[in-house]
């Protein structure tokens, strides 16, 4: 029996992996496209050299190692930008993905995956988890997680389709929401709740 592909998606910092982790303490088969993306741009790898190849050596930190923050700030200045990086970087991650989902040998198989909507990957799953939190809650999170001013904050929340847009998902595969503006103990409850009706299908 095939496994069932769920995307996990949702605004950035609405808590998208710590429903993760709690899927994975609960047996999930969890794949993250944030840590495939760090992957792919390891020092020695084409992502990698293909990067200092459009932007230089400025990219680098001092161990040759990719600075994910001056590289933030580049895909943050300009729009071409960003689609060349997305460009460069998305069909390696993908394709690192579809190898993780191959080789998995669980029958619920969860994939963090920010980009959903915006990348148009919906028709890769079966269905989807959104996370949602409000807009206050959202920067409040980000601001400390990234250690940014408000400003970059909502920059790189407005770089992301919104909240509705997300629904329309709805639109395409079956869809599950957990609003995540509670207590940790109220998301395991959730995710838990989620999780039973998941491996009843």
């Amino acid at each position: 029996m095939s496994p069932i592909k769920i995307a996990l998606t949702g605004g950035i910092a609405c808590g998208k992996s710590n429903v993760a982790q709690l899927f994975e303490n609960l047996g999930t088969e969890v794949i993250s496209l944030d840590e495939l993306s760090r992957q792919v741009v390891v020092p020695g790898s084409a992502g990698l050299s293909e990067l200092v190849d459009h932007f230089g050596d400025s990219i680098l930190e001092a161990d040759k190692s990719l600075d994910r923050k001056v590289l933030r700030e580049i895909l943050l200045d300009n729009k071409a930008n960003q689609q060349l990086i997305e460009d460069i970087l998305h069909p390696k991650i993908l394709e690192k993905m579809q190898m993780a989902i191959k080789n998995s040998k669980k029958s619920l198989i969860i994939v963090e995956i920010p980009l959903l909507v915006e990348k148009n990957l919906a028709y890769l799953f079966d269905r989807a988890i959104i996370i949602d939190c409000n807009e206050q809650n959202q920067l409040k999170r980000l601001i400390k997680r990234e250690n940014i001013d408000k400003n970059s904050a909502k920059s790189l929340i407005y770089t992301q389709t919104s909240a509705e847009n997300r629904l329309k998902l709805a639109d395409q595969l079956p869809i599950d929401v957990i609003e995540n503006n509670s207590e940790i103990f109220e998301l395991k409850q959730k995710v838990q709740n989620l999780y039973q009706k998941l491996i009843n299908l």
